[in-house]
């Protein structure tokens, strides 16, 4: 019984945890973010809303070469344009 609890001891949790990587997770979790927002802005015809956010994924996208990195800063620069781009087009006019 002390050489099962020695074995089984908390150390191999860490190792276990130390191969997991959690970019593919977070990668698909902002993923499903942009598409749900772009979703809901289609939807409810906030049209404005939606052509910064697709512009703004293309540019930035094309800008980074077409690589998993460039897709990925392109939905979170795109999600954070889709927010402030708006609302500062409200406050001006």
């Amino acid at each position: 019984m002390v050489v099962f609890i020695e074995v089984f001891d908390m150390d191999w949790l860490a190792g276990v945890l130390g191969h997991i990587d959690l970019a593919p997770i977070v990668y698909g979790v902002v993923m499903f973010m942009g598409i749900a927002v772009l979703w809901h802005k289609l939807l409810s015809m906030r049209l404005l809303s939606l052509v910064i956010d697709m512009s703004v994924f293309y540019f930035v996208f094309s800008l980074h070469g077409g690589t998993m990195t460039g897709g990925f800063s392109a939905m979170v620069a795109a999600l954070l344009a889709g927010i402030y781009m708006p609302l500062s087009l409200r406050w001006k006019f």
